[in-house]
């Protein structure tokens, strides 16, 4: 009985410092529980004692999954979080379907324009206000990585963010380094490339142990930002002009431009590639 009373006042101590859903504090309670050192017998009662202690925090209204649920919605809101993240954790902490569906309706219903603000709220924290991100596609790629932060828990879903990816193959003319290679090969001034702009960009062959490794992780992967290295245009393309002007010098792999030159010399050696496949996109 003491042990049972302990439980109760360690519930009820740790409900006072956090909200918590009435699963969650199962949870916790088994999990102290099998750390108590006592006997297996003693162990088994505590844990048949759990219903009952659920029963009377409710009855006390020390926990209640519907204010957990739209306390947990308002705040997430306020904190710019959108409503796959707010499911997402919701689900995770145990709250059942038709009380966090009811949550969110009585929420949408108190502020039906919520998910805009709280949209908001994500552009100025991740400064994206005057930032070339600042698109439709930019918002999703953050909203997704969001929302994957507690489906992570129970999946082994890895999230690479990759910033512009340039090599070999790439033969979407619409992408800048294709472009650049397509200028830099042909001279042509009706190819248009915007110069004056900083890139951060990142070799395709510098990719390849990453991928291959987290393929190969069976555990649940951090979320990881493979960053490539900032480049002004501009000067690059002067560069690589400068480079292949002067074919007599050789670059070393340690040369910011030693990948471009390799990949302009796989442009260079696919040429037939290149002309079938912009004859193919003007037809």
């Amino acid at each position: 009985m003491d042990d049972q009373m302990s439980l109760m006042k360690y519930a009820i101590d740790y409900l006072s410092k956090y909200s918590s859903s009435k699963n969650n504090l199962e949870r916790i309670l088994k999990k102290k529980i099998s750390r108590l050192k006592i006997e297996k017998k003693e162990k088994f009662i505590l844990y048949n004692s759990i219903n009952q202690i659920m029963l009377n925090l409710e009855k006390n209204k020390y926990i209640d999954d519907n204010n957990y649920a739209i306390s947990k919605i308002r705040l997430f809101a306020m904190q710019g979080k959108s409503k796959g993240f707010i499911k997402s954790y919701l689900i995770q902490k145990g709250i059942e379907k038709n009380i966090l569906n009811n949550s969110l309706d009585q929420f949408e219903e108190e502020d039906p324009e919520w998910e805009k603000k709280s949209a908001r709220i994500f552009v100025k924290k991740k400064r994206l206000e005057n930032s070339n991100e600042n698109s439709i596609y930019a918002l999703s790629k953050f909203f997704l990585q969001d929302s994957l932060r507690f489906i992570l828990i129970k999946n082994n879903i890895s999230l690479i963010k990759i910033d512009n990816v340039y090599g070999p193959y790439d033969l979407n003319f619409n992408r800048l380094i294709p472009s650049l290679m397509l200028k830099l090969l042909f001279n042509n001034k009706d190819i248009k490339v915007k110069l004056t702009q900083q890139k951060k960009l990142i070799y395709v062959k510098d990719l390849q142990s990453v991928i291959f490794k987290t393929i190969k992780n069976k555990k649940s992967f951090n979320i990881i930002h493979i960053k490539g290295k900032n480049f002004n245009i501009l000067k690059l393309w002067k560069s690589i002009n400068k480079i292949l002007h002067n074919k007599h010098k050789r670059i070393t792999q340690n040369n910011d431009c030693y990948n471009f030159i390799e990949t302009f010399e796989w442009y260079k050696d696919n040429l037939w590639m290149i002309k079938k496949n912009i004859q193919l996109s003007k037809d």
